[in-house]
């Protein structure tokens, strides 16, 4: 009867039962990313893309040219990708999403957002 207990205690050990499930990792957006793309005006650009720092704190700059150069200001992950978004000159946004498809492959796009529409959001306990 012992070895029963043990051998059943053992299985449920090994199986996991009773623990916590483990959050899926997030995608590492860190380093440096080239890419090639169109401007908002249709012209052709690449450049590089530059993120450090760690989860909760990333940082990073965007740069098509040397005069060319936008700073992130928050990079946003999730299992499959991630979510820049970096300062424009005109005080807008470039929202850039990195993700990793279903064939195993990055893609991305981007766009701007020129206007910022401020709106109150409470949480609901």
């Amino acid at each position: 009867m012992r070895s029963l207990l043990l051998v059943t205690t053992l299985v449920i050990s090994a199986a996991g039962f009773g623990q916590q499930p483990r959050p899926a990792a997030s995608f590492d957006p860190v380093g440096k990313w080239t890419y090639s793309t169109n401007d908002d005006s249709g012209a052709a650009i690449t450049g590089v893309m530059v993120i450090t720092g760690k989860p909760g704190a990333y940082t990073g700059t965007i740069s098509s040219g040397p005069e060319r150069t936008l700073q992130i200001h928050d990079v946003l992950t999730s299992p499959n990708g991630m979510v820049v978004f970096a300062n424009l000159p005109d005080g807008g946004a470039a929202v850039i999403k990195v993700w990793t498809g279903a064939d195993g492959k990055i893609q991305a796009g981007w766009g701007p957002i020129r206007n910022v529409i401020p709106a109150t959001v409470t949480r609901e306990k």
